[in-house]
C-alpha cells in the first residue's frame, strides 16, 4: 500500500508542475530568441542558486538547450551542494533514465537507457575522454552534463544510450575562501577547502586550489564485528592565465586516493517453496574476510588552450594525462555456489586473489570552430581532431584457501603470507590508440528550421588488430515559436571490445568487430516564464549489434567450458520526460521520468529476455522552495520499478519509492562574510530496497541517514 501511495506522490509532484508551467505557458507573451548566444540564466533560491546553463558537450558549442537536438541534463554545483550529494551516483539520481549497477569494490557502475555505461568509453572529463574506473571526486566538479544518444561523432566510442560529461570547477578572477564540515550517519566526516582568485593585480593570472578529507565506518559489518571502513584525500589545483586579450590557457592537476575494504555484496538463494529469492545471512553480514581491502590512487594533469582568432573563429586545443593505480585484495570472488559453498548451509569457501593495475592514458584534441554564411543560409562550424593513448598493465597472483567457513561464527583467518601480485603473474596487456577526425555543421535556413550534419573518421590500433569506423549524424530542427523546438535525431555508435581473456573459452585471445549502435530520436522542447523553465519530452528507438554474448558448456576434450561469439542484438525502446527550472519566485523543480521497453533480441540463450537492470518505469522529482531570505528546504522522491537483477531474468527486485528531505539556513555576517548550514535527510522513510546488480551482489539499502554542514565563505 505505501508503495503504491508513495509512487503516486512521485507522480503527482511532476505532473502538478507540468499542468502549472502549461497554463502559465497559455498566457506567456513571445520574447525574440537569438539563436547564436548562449542561453544561460541564474535563479536564487535561498542562497542557493537553481541554474539552468548551456550545454557545453553535446555539441562542443555553447548552445541553449532549445538549440540541441537531443536530451541532455545538466545538475550544477549549487543543486549538488543542496541535496548533500557526495558520490556520483546520488547527482545521477535525479535523472530518471540513470540507475545504478554494481557498486563493488568500491566504484560506481551504471546504466542509461537500459545500457551499461562502460567505464573506458562512457565517461568525459571537460569533453574529453576520462576513465572512470573509480569513485568521481565531485567536489572538483561545477556541474554534471548527462548526454542521453549516441555521442560518437564527436568523442569517439561511446554506447548507444549517451555519455557523462564532468565539468570540472575553474579559477576565476574574484577571491573567495570557503570552508566547510560534514558529520553524517553511520561514521560518514569531511572536511573541505576551496580558495582561490587573482594572483596579480591586474587579475591575469588566477587560481584555484581544493582539498577535502572524507570518511566513513558504513553500516555492514565483517564476521568480527569490524566495518569495510573508507577513507579519501582530493587535491586539485587549477591555474588559468590570459596570454592576451583573445587568448587564454589553464592548468589544472588533480589527485585523489581512496582505501576502502571490501564488500562483494550479499548473497541471494531462491526459496523453492514460494520461488522468491531470500536473502542469506543477516542483513548488514559481510562475506569477505576484514583483509580483504582497495587502494586506489588517480592523477589527472592537464592544459587548455583558447583563443578568439576572429570575430567569428575560435581554436580550442588540450591535452591531459591519467595515471591509475589501484591493488585489489580479495579473499573471495566469484560465485558462492561454484567454488564449494552452499547458500542453503550458510557454509562456505573462500579464495584468495591480490590484483594490481595501472591505466595510463593521454588524450590530445584540437577543435577549430567557425561562422560564416553561404548566402541566406547561416553555418555553425566545427572541424576538429583527436588522439586517445590508452594502456593498461598489472599483476596478479591467485591463492587456494583451504577449510570451510560458517556465516554465523566470528571466526577470522589471516591472510595467506603468500596472497601477493608480485610473486604472481602478469595480466594480458592491453594497448590501443586512436585518433579520429570529425566535421560538424549546425545549418540555420530560417528562425524555423535548423539542421545538424556530422559525420567522423575514426581508427583504433591494439596490440591485435586496426579498427576502421564512419560515423554519421543527421538531426532536424524545427522552432514552431521562439520557445519551442521540435526535433529528430539519427545518430550512430561503436564500442571496441578488448580480445576475450579465459583460458576456458575456445575463442580465447581472440578480437571481435565492435558493437554496433544505431539510435532515432524524436522530441519536444519548451520553455516557459520567460526561459525559467524548460519542459522536454522525447522518444527513443536503440538497437545495438555485435554484442558478445557467452555459452557454458561440460569441459571438451580440450577442457574448454565455454564459447564467446559476437551473435548478440538488444533492442531499447522509451519515452523520456523531463522538467527544470523554476515554477514561480519561490519554488524550483527538477522532475524526469521514463518508460523503458529493453529486450534482448538475439542470443543463443536469452532471446526475449528483459535486458538486466532495466526498470519499465523510474522517476525522480526534486522541489525547492524559498521559504525567506534565509531558509531553504527541499523535497526529493526517487521511484524505480521491478527490474531483474540477471540475464536470465530469474533474480527480480521489487520497485521502491525512496523520499530524501533537507533544508539549509544562512547567516550573513559583515563584509560579504556568510555561513550555510545544511541538514539532508537520506532515505526519510527507511524504504528497504536492493541496489544494482545480481543475486551475487545486490545489497539492502543503507536505511534513514542523515547529514548536515556547516559552510563559511568570505
Amino acid at each position: 500500500m505505501y508503495k503504491l501511495s508513495a509512487l503516486a506522490v512521485t507522480i503527482s509532484l511532476t505532473m502538478a508542475a507540468s499542468n502549472v508551467a502549461a497554463h502559465e505557458g497559455m498566457h506567456e507573451h513571445h520574447k525574440h530568441h537569438d539563436h547564436h548566444q548562449a542561453f544561460v540564466e541564474t535563479i536564487n533560491v535561498h542562497g542557493v542558486r537553481h541554474v539552468k546553463p548551456s550545454n557545453s558537450s553535446a555539441m562542443k558549442l555553447d548552445m541553449s538547450q532549445l538549440d540541441t537536438p537531443g536530451s541532455v541534463s545538466v545538475y550544477g554545483a549549487d543543486l549538488i551542494e543542496a541535496q548533500g550529494a557526495v558520490t556520483l551516483g546520488q547527482v545521477l539520481h535525479n535523472d530518471a533514465s540513470v540507475s545504478t549497477g554494481n557498486v563493488r569494490r568500491g566504484r560506481e557502475r551504471f546504466y542509461m537507457r537500459g545500457f551499461v555505461l562502460e567505464p573506458d568509453q562512457s565517461y568525459m572529463r571537460d569533453g574529453q575522454f576520462h576513465l572512470s574506473r573509480y569513485a568521481q571526486p565531485i567536489e572538483l566538479y561545477e556541474r554534471i552534463e548527462v548526454l542521453k544518444g549516441p555521442s560518437a561523432l564527436l568523442y569517439g566510442k561511446s554506447t548507444p544510450a549517451g555519455m557523462i560529461n564532468l565539468v570540472t570547477k575553474s579559477a576565476k578572477a574574484e577571491r573567495h575562501f570557503s570552508l566547510e564540515q560534514e558529520f553524517g550517519s553511520f561514521g560518514y566526516h569531511r572536511s573541505m577547502a576551496d580558495f582561490g582568485g587573482a594572483l596579480n593585480a591586474a587579475e591575469t593570472v588566477r587560481g584555484r586550489a581544493i582539498i577535502s578529507k572524507a570518511g566513513q565506518t558504513g553500516w555492514r559489518k565483517y564476521k568480527d564485528g569490524s566495518y569495510a571502513e573508507q577513507d579519501r584525500l582530493v587535491g586539485a589545483l587549477m591555474l588559468e592565465a590570459d596570454l592576451s586579450d583573445n587568448t587564454i590557457v589553464s592548468f589544472n592537476f588533480d589527485s585523489t586516493n581512496d582505501d576502502a575494504g571490501i564488500d562483494m555484496g550479499a548473497q541471494h538463494e531462491q526459496n523453492l517453496e514460494t520461488g522468491k529469492w531470500e536473502r542469506v545471512g543477516k542483513r548488514d553480514f559481510i562475506w569477505d574476510m576484514p583483509w580483504s581491502k582497495r587502494e586506489s590512487s588517480v592523477e589527472n594533469m592537464g592544459v587548455t588552450l583558447n583563443s578568439n582568432l576572429s570575430d567569428y573563429w575560435t581554436l580550442t586545443a588540450g591535452a591531459n594525462h591519467q595515471v591509475h593505480e589501484r591493488q585489489t585484495t580479495e579473499s573471495m570472488y566469484g560465485k558462492i555456489g561454484k567454488v564449494g559453498g552452499s547458500l542453503t548451509t550458510g557454509k562456505y569457501k573462500l579464495r584468495g586473489r591480490d590484483t594490481f593495475e595501472k591505466f595510463d592514458v593521454s588524450t590530445v584534441f584540437l577543435d577549430l570552430k567557425g561562422e560564416l554564411h553561404t548566402g541566406s543560409v547561416f553555418h555553425n562550424v566545427l572541424l576538429g581532431s583527436s588522439v586517445v593513448d590508452y594502456r593498461k598493465t598489472g599483476m596478479q597472483k591467485k591463492v587456494a584457501i583451504a577449510g570451510e567457513y560458517d556465516i554465523n561464527d566470528a571466526i577470522i583467518i589471516d591472510k595467506p603470507a603468500d596472497l601477493d601480485y608480485r610473486k604472481g603473474e602478469a595480466i594480458s596487456e592491453v594497448s590501443r590508440v586512436t585518433n579520429a577526425l570529425y566535421i560538424q555543421d549546425l545549418i540555420e535556413f530560417n528562425e524555423q528550421w535548423h539542421l545538424l550534419a556530422g559525420l567522423r573518421f575514426d581508427r583504433e590500433r591494439n596490440n591485435k588488430a586496426t579498427h576502421f569506423n564512419v560515423l554519421p549524424k543527421l538531426a532536424v530542427m524545427y522552432h514552431p515559436t521562439p520557445e519551442t523546438t521540435v526535433y529528430g535525431t539519427y545518430s550512430e555508435s561503436f564500442e571496441p571490445t578488448d580480445p576475450i581473456s579465459n583460458s576456458a573459452d575456445i575463442n580465447d585471445k581472440k578480437l571481435f568487430d565492435a558493437m554496433r549502435g544505431k539510435s532515432l530520436e524524436i522530441g519536444v522542447k519548451r520553455e516557459f516564464f520567460d526561459g525559467g523553465l524548460l519542459v522536454s519530452t522525447a522518444a527513443f528507438d536503440i538497437e545495438q549489434t555485435n554484442k558478445l554474448v557467452t555459452e557454458k558448456f561440460d569441459a571438451d576434450e580440450n577442457g574448454k567450458t565455454q564459447i564467446t561469439t559476437a551473435a548478440g542484438k538488444v533492442r531499447h525502446q522509451g519515452l523520456e520526460l523531463a522538467m527544470e527550472g523554476y515554477l514561480s519566485d519561490s519554488l524550483s523543480i527538477n522532475a524526469s521520468m521514463m518508460y523503458l521497453d529493453g529486450k534482448i533480441i538475439s542470443d543463443p540463450k536469452y532471446a526475449g529476455k528483459r535486458s538486466k537492470d532495466t526498470a519499465r518505469f523510474s522517476a525522480s522529482s526534486w522541489l525547492s522552495y524559498q521559504l525567506n531570505d534565509d531558509t531553504n528546504l527541499h523535497l526529493k522522491a526517487t521511484y524505480e520499478g521491478d527490474r531483474f537483477g540477471d540475464t536470465p531474468n530469474k533474480f527480480k527486485k521489487d520497485g521502491y519509492v525512496k523520499v530524501d528531505a533537507g533544508m539549509s539556513y544562512q547567516l550573513k555576517f559583515a563584509n560579504d562574510q556568510q555561513a550555510i548550514i545544511r541538514v539532508n535527510v537520506d532515505n526519510l522513510f527507511g524504504t528497504d530496497y536492493l541496489t544494482g546488480g545480481c543475486m551475487n551482489s545486490a545489497t539492502n539499502s543503507a536505511g534513514r541517514s542523515i547529514k548536515a554542514s556547516l559552510q563559511y565563505q568570505f
